[in-house]
């Protein structure tokens, strides 16, 4: 039986095996392919449920007249659309219709015999016939309906998606030498009206100020909605849902209620508050659940205030409120509902949702549909949330290119989503529950991954037209200028893991591509947003060639540009579309990197599968100092006599990073990126992979305010310099 099981798991896109990072060709077992299948809804626990599984996977495209979803390429060839029907219907008259995104109807009719043949089927000793039905042209770019009605009124349905063949790039990186920008963590930026972590209107302050500097773009960390009853779950890349905001990054007191709630003000007067406040801002690192308890009774008094004062009285801030949640629509909606029900459940320990009571498990449940009506204002209170992150986000976006950014924000969507989150709740049906994401051994994780992710299910996602890959690609295009893509490899392939074993234990499951791709560029022309591939780790085949024909920019890290023969790539040599940086959030800043502290914290928390290897990365990486010194001297940024000892002084670590961004800075890529940390000098990784409450991951905050990084003569005398190569 192991044939017909193989054969359901690649029909699925689970592959046979995998090239590890030592060389070695690892054979996936039947087990991971049963528990694999039962999590994209094709039960294969033993033979029968094979048999049964198989069959219905081969039955599917038979059982309807049309298929779910095409995407096809502007500018092609008008494609044949499968119409599937009973060989009974080829004298019947059919009727379709083409309803265009913006409202332009198309139509015709026919009978079946007329079309294009294609195949016939037996099933269920019924025969089906397929024949294509050509459409005279294509529509414009744009997510478009196609229906077929036959006799009696029966009636099918699918959507027709047509897409650039190149994504978005903006005119500043359509040409030599292109732009700079800053990458930064919005949670490290200090304010002196920050409660204890960095907000959004840090970043627009960070945005306005980087952009009068040169910089065409600043980068932030994922801004995806995490945890608010569970503030201790702060990771930006394992969050609740990829399609709202974080409200912790709220700038409480420039919220416009502020300033006119008279609760609020005396609450924030009291000496108690104040007390509160001056110790989480005194905090060496973030600690998020204290910063939660501070801010939410705060919120809640404006929230209460907003709704007297505006929502009652139907004005301008009321209506744009009412706007806001009518654009979010039923999504917005069933995140707000599920944030009030994990406070709920969560206060009794259970706010994992598929452990709630079983009618409050599905969005669309009378239990569900009552809970929200019972607690419309709770429900409210966290759309509100949203709103003010919404509008404090676009004013953040606002500032940087009214300053002159010539990119504006460059945001970063995470690979997944907790499984426990508000996504997974409202798109259980499109997602492959009971595995996660990960990667397998590699230099970073040489024990492999479990990012504890929740993956899309490449079945049930096309069912779906892809409505939640599209709605988050859109989501987090929003109030942005680009968009980097967490593990790219994702639009063709990702590494899943069972659940209870091992990192290296996983498989490699396929994904759609080509539909994905064009999915990109489209929403990627829509939104006017530059897409970077972070195309880092196991790459297949031919994908960075699929990238650079899309348009989307490869992410190039210096550390890791080497030639064969151990050498650092010369700036010429990079390519130019690209975004270039130094290193990544996943290493340690450049003086941390030359000092090898990254081989001694994963030494120290015994993150290697074998006795030596530390020591074998640190003679390693004293060949990668000797080969970038010499790269860096090679262009004469660097003096030949540089030290290449781990320890660096103050001014060894600024000449260093100087040198290191000047190298960057005149590199063919047409986006040198430079991160903060770098720039200061620090000696810090701001997250350890394969780590969580071992390194203070996501909690790191630099020691000046926004207004005294801009001042900082390194990033100043950096700037200048390349605005002197005509960098930005």
């Amino acid at each position: 039986m192991n044939a017909a099981l193989d054969h359901l798991a690649r029909l699925a896109g689970i592959e046979d095996g995998w090239w590890d990072f030592f060389g070695e060709w690892r054979v996936v077992p039947a087990e991971t392919k049963r528990v694999f299948l039962a999590a994209m809804g094709l039960p294969a626990g033993d033979d029968d449920e094979v048999r049964a599984s198989l069959r219905d996977l081969l039955a599917r495209p038979w059982q309807r007249w049309l298929e779910p979803v095409l995407v096809v390429e502007e500018h092609s060839t008008p494609p044949g659309i499968s119409v599937t029907l009973p060989a009974e219907a080829d004298d019947r008259r059919f009727e379709w219709t083409l309803d265009e995104e913006l409202g332009i109807r198309h139509g015709g009719c026919f009978h079946p015999r007329d079309l294009r043949w294609a195949e016939e089927h037996q099933l269920d000793g019924r025969l089906l016939h397929r024949r294509w039905l050509d459409l005279p042209a294509l529509p414009p770019c744009g997510y478009h309906r196609l229906t077929l009605v036959g006799p009696g009124g029966h009636s099918a349905s699918m959507m027709l998606v047509v897409t650039p063949a190149r994504a978005f790039v903006p005119a500043i990186l359509d040409q030599p030498p292109g732009a700079w920008g800053i990458a930064t963590q919005i949670y490290s930026l200090r304010t002196p009206g920050d409660w204890g972590v960095g907000t959004y209107a840090g970043l627009a302050e960070l945005a306005a100020g980087a952009a009068r500097l040169g910089a065409g773009t600043v980068g932030v960390n994922p801004l995806h909605a995490l945890f608010p009853s569970h503030p201790d779950r702060f990771s930006p890349y394992s969050p609740s849902s990829r399609r709202f905001l974080n409200t912790a990054y709220i700038d409480v007191e420039a919220i416009p209620e502020f300033a006119e709630c008279l609760e609020a003000r005396r609450m924030f007067a009291s000496p108690g508050f104040q007390a509160s406040l001056a110790r989480v801002r005194g905090y060496r690192l973030i600690e998020y659940p204290d910063v939660a308890q501070l801010a939410r009774p705060m919120l809640e008094a404006l929230y209460r205030w907003f709704r007297k004062a505006h929502l009652d009285q139907g004005d301008e801030r009321g209506r744009d409120f009412r706007d806001f949640q009518q654009e979010s629509g039923e999504g917005g909606r069933r995140f707000a509902v599920f944030e009030a029900l994990h406070e709920r459940f969560e206060r009794d320990g259970n706010g994992y949702w598929r452990q709630w009571p079983e009618g409050l498990r599905r969005p669309d449940s009378p239990e569900v549909i009552a809970f929200a009506g019972q607690n419309a204002e709770r429900v409210e209170f966290f759309q509100w949330l949203q709103f003010v992150a919404d509008r404090q986000l676009a004013a953040a976006q606002k500032a940087g290119k009214d300053a002159g950014a010539a990119i504006g924000l460059y945001r970063d969507l995470a690979v997944g989503i907790a499984g426990d989150g508000g996504e997974a709740w409202a798109e259980q049906d499109s997602l492959a529950l009971g595995v996660s994401v990960g990667a397998p051994p590699d230099p970073l994780a040489l024990k492999g991954q479990d990012w504890g992710l929740i993956p899309f299910n490449p079945i049930t996602l096309r069912e779906h037209a892809y409505a939640p890959f599209i709605g988050v690609l859109a989501a987090n295009m929003r109030h942005a200028g680009a968009l980097r893509l967490d593990h790219a490899m994702s639009l063709q392939r990702l590494y899943w893991v069972p659940p209870g074993l091992a990192a290296d234990q996983g498989a490699y499951v396929r994904y759609p591509v080509d539909d994905l791709f064009r999915l990109v560029a489209l929403e990627s022309r829509r939104n006017r947003c530059l897409v970077i591939g972070e195309d880092l780790g196991t790459v297949p085949d031919g994908f960075r060639e699929r990238m650079d024909r899309t348009g989307i920019f490869a992410y190039r890290v210096m550390v890791f540009e080497k030639t064969a023969g151990g050498r650092y790539r010369p700036p010429d040599k990079y390519d130019s579309q690209a975004l270039a940086i130094f290193a990544t959030h996943d290493l340690p800043s450049a003086r941390g990197w030359w000092a090898g502290r990254d081989i001694d914290l994963r030494e120290r928390l015994d993150l290697y599968p074998r006795d030596g290897q530390a020591e074998e990365e640190r003679a390693a990486r004293q060949q990668d100092r000797d080969a970038m010194r010499a790269a860096l001297a090679a262009e004469g940024l660097l003096a030949a006599d540089f030290t290449t000892k781990p320890v660096l002084t103050d001014r060894e670590a600024e000449d260093l990073a100087a040198a290191a961004h000047a190298f960057l800075g005149r590199s063919a890529a047409r986006l040198a990126m430079v991160q903060m940390e770098d720039v200061l000098g620090q000696d810090l990784q701001m997250n350890l992979p394969g780590t969580t409450v071992q390194h203070p991951n996501w909690r790191r905050r630099y020691n000046d305010d926004v207004g005294g990084l801009l001042a900082d003569s390194r990033l100043i005398g950096l700037a200048g310099g390349l605005k002197d190569r005509g960098i930005g």
